[in-house]
């Protein structure tokens, strides 16, 4: 995939590539204001008409988790 104009958190950040898909989402190369590089997973999840599977709220909370560290390649 080559650069597309698809933009995360209000044009912050533009999709370069796509890295990865996997079971709840994509994971994107994206290129931030300042010209760095980062990754950013797009959450896709599946509501069934049981609710939401637990395995999918199990990998919410471990994302959420991250909210606990300041870390420059950790994008909020």
């Amino acid at each position: 995939m080559t650069s597309r104009k698809e933009r995360f958190d209000n044009n912050n950040y533009e999709v370069i590539s796509v890295i990865g898909n996997g079971a709840y989402g994509t994971v994107y190369k994206a290129r931030d204001k300042e010209g760095q590089l980062v990754a950013m997973k797009k959450i896709r999840i599946q509501n069934t008409e049981e609710g939401m599977p637990m395995s999918a709220i199990r990998e919410i909370a471990l994302l959420k988790q991250l909210e606990n560290y300041e870390h420059p390649n950790i994008v909020r």
